[in-house]
């Protein structure tokens, strides 16, 4: 009988070591990719973006053969932005520090000084007009990126203006 009881427990034994249980479970992976933009090539100075410089260099008089002067926006990289594609966007510039109306803003030397009258565009042909507060729309194209040029004229003007440096300070708006 002793015999019997051990085979039996070894039987057991075994049918109890060989049954091994598992389960199976799904993790749901996702991302929301949301609409959105980012300013590349802009530099921050004292706390403002900083786009870069329009710069009509020097000239003697702005009445003659030297006239009229052009100017296209310096910068170490030129600003461009970045969205997903399809993403509307608007691009407004205000009359600069001394007004302006129309497609006309001013650089002034100083108080009491005649202004000299620039106009800015949007293309390199100086035919596009970029109106003083009327924004400028646009959408993203599928490269996702979208250059932010500016381009200036001083046009021949008919008197002389007293020499010195006039500048012009505008603020551009950027919405999407």
């Amino acid at each position: 009988m002793v015999v019997e009881h051990r085979l039996g427990t070894v039987i057991i034994g075994s049918l109890f070591s060989t049954c091994a249980w598992s389960a199976q479970y799904e993790v749901q992976v996702r991302v929301i990719v949301e609409r959105g933009c980012q300013l590349v090539g802009v530099t921050r100075d004292a706390g403002v973006d900083y786009l870069g410089l329009l710069d009509f260099g020097r000239a003697p008089r702005l009445d003659g053969p030297s006239a009229p002067l052009s100017a296209t926006l310096i910068n170490a990289r030129l600003p461009r932005l970045e969205c997903n594609p399809d993403t509307t966007y608007q691009l407004q510039i205000d009359g600069g520090q001394h007004g302006g109306t129309a497609d006309v803003r001013y650089l002034a030397l100083g108080p009491g000084s005649p202004p000299i009258p620039y106009r800015l565009f949007r293309d390199p042909a100086r035919h596009i007009p970029l109106l003083v507060n009327v924004p400028v729309s646009g959408t993203v194209p599928d490269t996702g990126s979208v250059a932010l040029p500016l381009y200036g004229r001083i046009d021949t003007l008919a008197q002389i203006p007293p020499a010195g440096l006039y500048a012009d300070l505008l603020k551009v708006t950027l919405t999407w």
